[in-house]
């Protein structure tokens, strides 16, 4: 095994047993593997796998935090799953090639081999582009995704993904078809927290649902995490796949729009352009911007609470948590739906 290897890179041995998996798979890689390099050590490691025939990024999981389940344990089944729905909804999305367990850094974990995609992540846009470029590629996305909007229970076991009395539980991805089971998710960690500026927090965001009860979309796959770092593009700004599919979930699309939404200076375009083009009447924006930015911040209330608890934090990239779930926060703040820390009587 010659080449370019990273001294973070992935040993020979499950390099070989990658490698068998895929020829085991039909995949012609040829007999070499010329370089392998980490992409990002980010929750296990992405990597960079070319072999003399194919060019490969490999996916190996850690256990990491989830603004759906903070303890959520299951992520390389949810992306393969999430891909896989992804897929038959009609989104561009990386094409797995291989997936299974492997021995690595004391630990077994799941791993997931996809074809290389030439392409760049623009996290530039709005120097570049204007905010329209991102929002139109967005809700095309999100057409498609809300296209398979009733994926019940029923409906899972129908495509196969969920076994005949199976428990939903079971299901490698979060089930959280409407607003209210994220607002029972959330009144119970925020319970378990006891901040009452927390448990305040989410009646607020509670109540903007009861002034404006949104009519239901039904249950669809949702990204949770659309921006314009998770779309790989060309050289002329055209998609060629929407890629980070681990804060995949089964809930309402308006929870993706939410979030999309929070990613764009105009806040209300990605919104307006989704009700324009599908003829949906979609409600107030409001409520679910706030829905989104709350489960981010309680996952910031959690990692604090777990500290306060001398509990070990199952999360090692605690940097990336704490920039997104200041942002949501700063938001929460403007909002009155969350103290000013500096205000009197905050504390």
């Amino acid at each position: 095994m010659g080449g370019l290897f990273s001294s973070s890179a992935l040993d020979k041995s499950t390099l070989d047993r990658v490698q068998k998996q895929l020829v085991d798979n039909s995949v012609d890689v040829g007999d070499d593997v010329l370089e392998c390099s980490l992409i990002d050590n980010e929750r296990g490691g992405t990597f960079y796998v070319k072999f003399s025939r194919l060019e490969t990024v490999m996916r190996v999981w850690d256990v990491h935090c989830s603004w759906w389940d903070f303890e959520f344990k299951r992520q390389g089944e949810r992306e393969l799953t999430a891909l896989q729905l992804a897929a038959k909804a009609g989104v561009i999305c990386p094409e797995v090639l291989a997936s299974g367990q492997v021995d690595m850094y004391q630990k077994l974990r799941h791993y997931m081999v996809t074809r290389y995609i030439d392409g760049a992540r623009d996290d530039d846009w709005e120097e570049k582009e204007p905010p329209e470029r991102f929002a139109r590629i967005a809700v095309r996305i999100l057409k498609k995704l809300s296209s398979n909007s009733n994926l019940t229970a029923e409906a899972l076991v129908g495509q196969g993904l969920l076994r005949d009395g199976q428990s939903i539980s079971d299901f490698p991805l979060p089930y959280m078809p409407e607003h209210h089971d994220i607002l029972k998710y959330l009144r119970e960690k925020a319970l378990e927290i006891n901040e009452p500026h927390i448990i305040a927090a989410v009646e607020k965001v509670s109540d903007m649902f009861t002034d404006v009860e949104p009519l239901p979309c039904g249950p669809c796959l949702v990204h949770s995490d659309l921006h314009p770092g998770n779309l790989l593009l060309d050289k002329e700004f055209q998609l060629l796949s929407v890629v980070d599919w681990e804060e995949a979930a089964i809930s309402d699309i308006r929870i993706d729009l939410a979030q999309a939404c929070l990613a764009c200076d105009n806040r209300d375009l990605i919104w307006t352009l989704f009700e324009e083009e599908t003829g949906m009447s979609l409600g107030s924006a409001m409520p679910w911007q706030a829905l989104v930015a709350l489960m981010r911040f309680m996952v910031s209330a959690q990692i604090d609470w777990y500290e306060s608890q001398g509990r070990e934090v199952p999360d090692k990239n605690l940097s990336g948590w704490e920039s997104l779930c200041g942002d949501a926060e700063e938001l929460l703040i403007s909002w009155d739906i969350l103290p000013n820390p500096g205000s009197p009587g905050s504390a």
